[in-house]
């Protein structure tokens, strides 16, 4: 018999779950650990729609990249996602800032996503730094970056061609400037930045590309999914089929 505390422990071992920030919310945060387990869906976010499908697919856990609960719940309304987890009997184990930094986690699969080689760590040991297949302009880069995520890039451009960059999926805007000014970069990646980033960067020369939060950090669903189920052969993974919350015109 497999339990939810047994995925637990094995994504403790991917992820482990005390290095998340401090102002991070994850592990299990719906359900029980003794829970018996036969279904598993993987997802980004946990949101009544991803609720709703594992209920449908008759899953007893959820284990998403973004925590299900975040801020304090002051009310627990009918048809949310966390009431319906609880309508349902379902599980939910949350990895987020532990499986940013991870080996094998986000930031990982967006280098392989990317097909960067000579991948390593950076120093604050979250982004990563890499090659790209070829020396690109700063256009045809972030072109490069909607075709391989999918999605619908906004850049800035640098006055040189791209090939060493450093990357970090979801809202990494605070960790590209050191991140400029420590190595030799060619071109930065992220999801999401703030206004001022834009500027500061785009002072210091650097090529930048925002491609969006979902869209460099929804491979998770699907690397969750490969991960558990080589440790878990017995049991059913699904990632959920999830949609981009927004729409670019």
């Amino acid at each position: 018999m497999t339990t939810v505390g047994d995925i637990y422990e094995a994504l403790d071992a991917l992820a482990p779950f005390d290095t998340a920030e401090s102002w991070d919310n994850v592990g299990l945060l719906a359900g029980s650990r003794r829970t018996e387990v036969t279904t598993v869906v993987t997802a980004l976010d946990i949101t009544s729609a991803v609720a709703a499908f594992a209920a449908g697919e008759g899953a007893q856990l959820i284990v998403s990249h973004h925590p299900v609960i975040f801020s304090p719940l002051k009310r627990l309304e009918a048809g949310s996602a966390p009431w319906k987890l609880a309508e349902a009997g379902i599980a939910a184990i949350c990895a987020h800032t532990n499986l940013d930094s991870a080996a094998g986690g986000v930031n990982d699969l967006l280098a392989d996503r990317l097909n960067l080689s000579l991948t390593t760590v950076a120093g604050d040991g979250l982004c990563r730094i890499g090659e790209l297949p070829e020396s690109m302009a700063p256009e045809r880069f972030a072109a490069y970056v909607q075709e391989r995520l999918g999605c619908r890039a906004r850049f800035a451009a640098g006055p040189r061609p791209v090939r060493v960059i450093g990357i970090c999926g979801g809202a990494g805007g605070d960790y590209l400037a050191p991140l400029w000014e420590r190595y030799r970069l060619d071109g930065l990646l992220t999801g999401e930045l703030k206004h001022h980033e834009w500027i500061e960067l785009a002072a210091s020369g650097a090529t930048v590309v925002e491609a969006g939060h979902y869209h460099t950090e929804v491979l998770a669903a699907e690397g969750l999914a490969a991960y558990l189920s080589v440790r878990f052969p017995n049991l059913r993974f699904l990632a959920a089929k999830e949609t981009s919350p927004y729409r670019t015109l």
